[in-house]
């Protein structure tokens, strides 16, 4: 993340942004938010993709391509969102054995690897921790496919010893936890990263899974200004097909 979108609605670099002011954010305030932001990375084209769990398993595939491809400024709001959840992670981190945290995964496959890193693995229990404003009554769809998935980059021999999954939500006032079943998601995890790596060598998107969580999404402009040529792309596609079937 190389660019911010400050309160008075200027997207700046994080350089200057250090050296800014704005109301309700000191300097001190500033400093703490931009610490762990860094330049993004150039991905080596000639390499194989390896895709974060968080990525496959989110409610969009499209979003998923538009992050790996799209820079779109952070507000600092969603910053202090991020902090707050960094800051959870540090505080297990003070009191948790070091090999049981921050647990690498990945699982390759033909054209991609899938990547991930477990929060805690502590006592054969795999845990996921999640920050939020509140407490759901059941856990979120895309946070049990998380920790499944997680489950699923085991060995054999590791998954047999694996108690429980299970998912932490800390909110400013509770915390919940909740026990998810085991599963096995290998298939689901190809299936979608076969699509993303297509799309990012052929640099078309994948198709919008449209939901509420549109008017939500950070790339939304980005999105669905590009509906008539995703339009134009399919009808070339099936005219193709067409063609190739005379």
């Amino acid at each position: 993340m190389t660019k911010i979108l400050c309160p008075d609605g200027v997207v700046r670099d994080i350089a200057e942004v250090k050296n800014s002011e704005f109301e309700n954010y000191p300097r001190v305030v500033l400093a703490a938010l931009l610490a762990g932001q860094k330049p993004r990375k150039k991905k080596d084209p000639n390499k194989k993709p390896r895709f974060g769990v968080t990525r496959l398993t989110s409610h969009c595939l499209r979003n998923a391509y538009y992050g790996l491809v799209e820079e779109v400024p952070i507000s600092l709001e969603k910053l202090w969102i991020f902090s707050r959840g960094h800051a959870i992670h540090n505080f297990f981190q003070d009191h948790i054995p070091e090999d049981e945290q921050e647990v690498f995964l990945e699982l390759p496959f033909a054209n991609f690897s899938a990547i991930g890193f477990v929060d805690v693995f502590s006592d054969n229990v795999m845990y996921e921790f999640k920050t939020i404003e509140r407490i759901p009554k059941e856990p979120k769809l895309a946070h049990t496919m998380q920790v499944q998935s997680y489950f699923s980059m085991l060995s054999e021999s590791k998954q047999k010893k694996v108690k429980k999954l299970a998912i932490v939500y800390f909110s400013l006032s509770k915390i919940k936890v909740f026990e998810v079943e085991k599963r096995n998601m290998k298939g689901y995890l190809e299936a979608r990263g076969t699509v993303l790596s297509n799309a990012l060598k052929t640099k078309i998107p994948p198709p919008r899974e449209e939901s509420y969580l549109c008017n939500y999404c950070e790339f939304y402009d980005i999105c669905f200004k590009k509906k008539d040529l995703d339009k134009n792309n399919q009808i070339n596609v099936q005219t193709s097909l067409e063609n190739s079937g005379n």
